[in-house]
């Protein structure tokens, strides 16, 4: 595991300074808190039995500080928009961007494709209908788009979900491939391979813009995820600890 690799000896020399035991994983140290608290909505998890001190106190949704970006504007005209949005930090994601990006460029729609701190917008040949920007803010972006085509990290499927909009999901590694399978048991969107063809992505676009079934089923999903980002659960279980 990457996270003993790095962080499992710093934390046993920790625990010795206190005369405790060394841990045989970097989650057991976390395990021992009186509260875990997890920053996702409990209807987005599968059911499952959790540990006594785990509590899910609804998902963060707001836009990163660098995100913010007052200048932005949708690409012009009145076809469906499709936001772009995979990961923020760096995992070799351009090639798989402008496979996306040349896929759009053969269907019916507007593409806001938004790349991040990590690859400039210069590195991608942009079309007619797509606009490439290092950033947007999704959160205003969203309320006016009608699909997302996602790596499948955990805030950018949690913001798709509270809009209630569907997406196409490229999961690359980390927590993607379970946030990704979160979302097509529920209904709400179509996995393909990172790797896919411009093709493979447009046919995946086409159809979920067919069927109003996976918007219907993003809606159901992320009524539930937005009444536990809109509760008060996190400061709830702080002013208990």
């Amino acid at each position: 595991m990457l996270f003993d690799r790095y962080a499992l000896k710093p934390i046993d020399s920790i625990r010795s300074k206190y005369g405790l035991e060394p841990v045989a994983h970097v989650w057991d140290q976390l395990h021992h808190a009186r509260r875990q608290l997890v920053l996702t909505a409990r209807a987005f998890d599968f059911p499952a039995d959790l540990p006594v001190n785990v509590r899910c106190v609804g998902p963060i949704r707001d836009d990163p500080v660098w995100a913010i970006d007052e200048t932005w504007t949708s690409p012009a005209g009145v076809a469906p928009l499709v936001l772009v949005a995979l990961s923020s930090t760096f995992q070799n994601q351009a090639d798989c961007i402008q496979r996306i990006v040349d896929a759009l460029a053969t269907l019916p729609v507007r593409g806001l494709v938004t790349t991040g701190p990590t690859i400039p917008a210069s590195a991608l040949r942009s079309v007619a209908n797509v606009r490439v920007v290092e950033s947007a803010p999704h959160n205003a972006v969203l309320r006016s788009a009608s699909l997302v085509i996602t790596h499948g990290g955990h805030g950018t499927v949690i913001k798709t979900l509270s809009a209630g909009l569907p997406m196409v999901i490229m999961h690359h590694g980390r927590d993607q491939a379970d946030n990704s399978r979160r979302v097509i048991d529920r209904g709400a969107g179509i996995t393909v391979s990172r790797g896919a063809s411009a093709d493979r992505i447009a046919q995946a676009v086409a159809e979920i813009l067919a069927s109003p079934a996976f918007r219907e089923s993003a809606g159901r999903l992320g009524q539930a995820v937005v009444a536990e980002a809109s509760s008060s659960r996190l400061l709830d279980e702080l002013e208990k600890i």
